[in-house]
């Protein structure tokens, strides 16, 4: 392994997308429903009721709830081989064909906020053989299939998940742009936050470190700490009723030594991981593989401190990538690796597909690395020197 330090590459802008177009969005709606009919005539059944959020979204396309504080009266979906509907109170229904889903095919069956939704559930059970996506009665439960299929993404979701990716970065780089001594993690999180929420995506884990803090703590939000010599920024987004995640990190000065040495072991145990992300890769053999780049970097125990990535998409983590899992790596499906030795941390999502990983979080305007792997480069974003 080979790496050529302080390459200061503008990442190309990728085209507008419009994701907006109705039609665009009900095809992918269409493709879902599909599917789901397949299903049902597969395990014989008359109905399908989508309970959970994420297979609420995944089946909207990027339907989400919001406002809705009780999960027992969460909007829901109910589909038929031929129909589909949207279940919900008379308080969110308005709303969500509004905002949400309208246009894309869907029917309404509504539940005075005062009854709540348990009755009509029991309604569209009562002479059907019904699956659900989580236990319900005598439902057969389907969770784990819907589950599965909804991490692979169709090329709609991709354009959201690319769209979404930029967003992050953004939002990321320009708050560490913009960073100054004396600001408190707090205060930097808070201007994480808004640049993310002003472009519509909503900040779901926000994590500042200071100073080294994050050597104590792998997963450590943000505090009153002011800010000194250097910060890890972190951050998951959701839009489009898709997550993202990324870091990035700021010094100011040149960054101390130690810092900088955990730095660069972080940047090629990372590039280890993203150039073992490949369609039907096993996550034991790629952490293994990545276990002796730690221990070549000094750091063979840094591992162990901290979970090492996830699949992620209409979940944060869809599925945890540990030593004992040897589950294939989904093709169209995407990755967060979260490498982290001492207080440094490299963490972006990549798409994993046939022509090898695709940068999801890619940076816009950042000093990279580069890291050549078997002949192949790959680019981690470096610290930023204020």
């Amino acid at each position: 392994m080979n790496t050529l330090e302080d390459t200061r590459v503008t990442a190309p802008s990728q085209p507008e997308i419009n994701l907006t177009t109705p039609s665009d969005r009900r095809a992918d709606i269409e493709s879902k429903q599909a599917w789901v009919s397949k299903l049902m005539a597969e395990i014989g059944c008359d109905g399908l009721l989508v309970l959970q959020p994420e297979n609420f979204a995944w089946l909207t396309a990027g339907g989400i709830s919001r406002g809705c504080a009780d999960p027992d009266a969460m909007p829901a979906l109910y589909f038929t081989a031929e129909g589909r509907w949207l279940l919900s109170s008379n308080v969110d229904s308005q709303r969500l064909f509004d905002e949400e889903i309208d246009a894309l095919g869907f029917q309404l069956k509504e539940w005075p906020w005062h009854w709540g939704r348990e009755q009509l559930l029991a309604d569209l059970c009562q002479g059907r053989n019904v699956a659900c996506d989580m236990p319900l009665g005598a439902c057969q439960v389907l969770g784990d299939r819907l589950h599965r299929q909804r991490r692979s993404f169709t090329e709609y979701e991709q354009a959201c998940l690319r769209a979404l990716g930029q967003i992050v970065s953004h939002a990321l780089e320009a708050t560490g742009r913009t960073l100054t001594a004396g600001e408190t993690e707090r205060e930097v999180a808070g201007q994480l936050s808004h640049r993310l929420m002003h472009r519509g995506a909503m900040p779901l884990v926000v994590t500042v470190a200071a100073d080294g803090r994050s050597r104590v703590y792998r997963q450590g939000g943000f505090t009153a700490a002011s800010i000194r010599q250097y910060a890890v920024l972190s951050v998951v987004a959701r839009k489009y009723g898709l997550c993202v995640r990324a870091s990035r990190a700021i010094s100011i000065g040149q960054p101390e030594a130690q810092f900088r040495k955990e730095y660069d072991a972080v940047c090629k145990v990372s590039a280890t991981y993203i150039a073992s992300s490949w369609p039907d890769a096993v996550p034991r053999q790629i952490l293994a593989s990545a276990q002796r780049i730690y221990q070549i970097a000094g750091a063979e125990h840094e591992w162990a401190l901290s979970p090492q990535g996830h699949l992620i998409g209409r979940a944060i983590s869809e599925t945890a990538l540990t030593p004992r899992n040897e589950e294939l790596l989904p093709n169209h499906s995407a990755v967060a690796w979260t490498t982290s030795v001492g207080a440094a941390l490299s963490c972006d999502t990549f798409l994993i597909s046939e022509d090898g990983p695709k940068p999801i979080t890619a940076a816009e305007n950042w000093p990279l690395k580069r890291i050549k792997i078997q002949g192949a480069d790959f680019y981690r974003p470096d610290i930023l020197v204020r």
